[in-house]
C-alpha cells in the first residue's frame, strides 16, 4: 500500500535533514510522525522514525551527563497555520494531550518531569495543520529558552490539573510568567499575551463547577474548556476553540473560468482584506490588482467586490489582476 505522504512532511523532512542540531532534528522528527497518515501501509516508515527518535534521545541524554545542564538553547521554529505553546505544572497531563491531539509519541508517564525537551506535533484541523508544542514543567529553576518559546508562541495553553488545585496551579503559572514579563491578563500598559486554560482530566470532576470555580478568581475573560484524553467530545471542543482563539480564517483562490476548489487554503489573519490578501500571495497582485470576485455561504455568488473588502473564513476569491 503506497503512503501517500501530505505536501507538509517533505517541507519538514527537507528541514530535517539540513538540521545539524540533535534537539531540532528530534523536533523535526516528532513532526513527521504526527504528519503521516495512519494506515498500514506507512506502519514501516512510523517505525523508522521511531527508532531514529530513539537513538537521538539516547545521543542527547548521554551529551547532557558529559555536559551538565547549563548553556543549551532551544528553540521550535513555527510551521502550520499557528503554533500553540503548552505550559503546566509538572504531572498536568500537558503530554498526555499533545500525543492524543497530534500522534507525536511523546512520553509519557503517571510521575512528574517526563518531559524534558519540547515536544512538538501537527494537529489535524479540517483541511489544515497547527503545531502544538509542549514543554517541560514550568518551576522555580526553570530555564530561561523555556520562556522565550512562550513569548514566540502564538498562543499559550495553559493546561491545569482538575483534579488537584487547579486554582493554586494557575497563580504559580501566572506569577512566574509575570516575572520575566509576559502577562496574560489586564494591566495598565504592555501586550496581554493569548492564553487557553485547560482543565485535565476532567473525566474525574464536574467540568461546569470546576470552570465557573476558575472564572471566579480569574481577572480576565480568558477561555477556559474542561477536557479527558478519554472523552472525544472534549477534544473536539478543544480543537474548535484553539482554531478560534487563534483568530485566523482560511481563503481559496481561484483560477477565471476553473471550478471551485477547497483543497489548500491560505492561512491569514482575521480581518484581512482583499487587498491584503493579494500581497500575502505575490507582491505583484497588490500593485496590480483591480477587483476580485467573492464567493461563500453568505450570499456572494461571484460578485465583484473592492480592495478594502474583510475576507471571512473559508471564502473563495478570484483575483482579476
Amino acid at each position: 500500500m503506497p503512503a501517500n505522504l501530505p505536501p507538509q512532511y517533505f517541507d519538514v523532512e527537507k528541514l530535517y535533514r539540513e538540521s545539524k542540531n540533535p534537539q531540532e532534528k528530534l523536533v523535526y522528527l516528532q513532526q513527521l510522525l504526527s504528519i503521516i497518515p495512519k494506515h498500514k501501509g506507512t506502519e514501516k516508515l512510523q517505525a523508522e522514525l521511531k527508532t531514529k527518535m530513539k537513538k537521538i534521545k539516547e545521543s542527547i541524554g548521554k551529551q547532557k551527563k558529559a555536559r551538565g545542564s547549563g548553556g543549551t538553547w532551544y528553540q521550535v521554529e513555527k510551521q502550520g497555520a499557528g503554533q500553540v505553546v503548552m505550559v503546566g505544572m509538572p504531572n498536568s497531563g500537558k503530554s498526555a494531550l499533545l500525543d492524543i491531539l497530534t500522534n507525536a509519541n511523546v512520553d509519557v508517564a503517571d510521575y512528574p518531569f517526563t518531559t524534558q525537551l519540547p515536544g512538538v506535533g501537527m494537529m489535524d484541523y479540517e483541511n489544515i495543520k497547527i503545531q502544538i508544542v509542549d514543554t517541560p514543567p514550568l518551576h522555580a529553576d526553570a530555564p530561561p529558552w523555556l520562556f522565550g518559546l512562550y513569548r514566540n508562541g502564538d498562543i499559550l495553553m495553559c493546561v491545569l490539573d482538575g483534579t488537584d488545585d487547579f486554582i493554586e496551579q494557575f497563580k504559580m503559572i501566572r506569577s512566574s510568567l509575570n516575572e520575566r514579563n509576559i502577562f496574560v491578563e489586564k494591566r495598565e500598559y504592555g501586550d496581554i499575551k493569548q492564553m487557553i486554560i485547560v482543565l485535565s482530566k476532567c473525566d474525574q470532576f464536574s467540568i461546569s463547577d470546576a470552570i465557573k470555580k476558575f472564572n471566579k478568581i480569574h481577572e480576565k475573560e480568558t477561555p477556559c474548556i474542561g477536557v479527558s484524553i478519554v472523552k472525544d467530545e472534549t477534544l473536539v471542543q478543544l480543537r474548535n476553540m484553539i482554531f478560534r482563539e487563534l483568530d485566523i480564517i482560511r481563503i481559496y483562490t481561484k483560477k477565471h473560468g476553473q471550478p471551485i476548489s477547497r483543497n489548500e487554503p491560505v492561512v491569514l489573519k482575521s480581518g484581512t482584506t482583499v487587498i491584503d490578501a493579494a500581497e500575502h500571495i505575490h507582491k505583484d497582485f497588490k500593485k496590480n490588482l483591480k477587483f476580485a470576485r467573492l464567493w461563500n455561504d453568505k450570499g456572494y455568488n461571484g460578485q465583484r467586490v473592492e480592495k478594502h473588502h474583510v475576507l471571512s473564513d473559508e471564502d473563495v476569491v478570484e483575483f482579476h489582476i
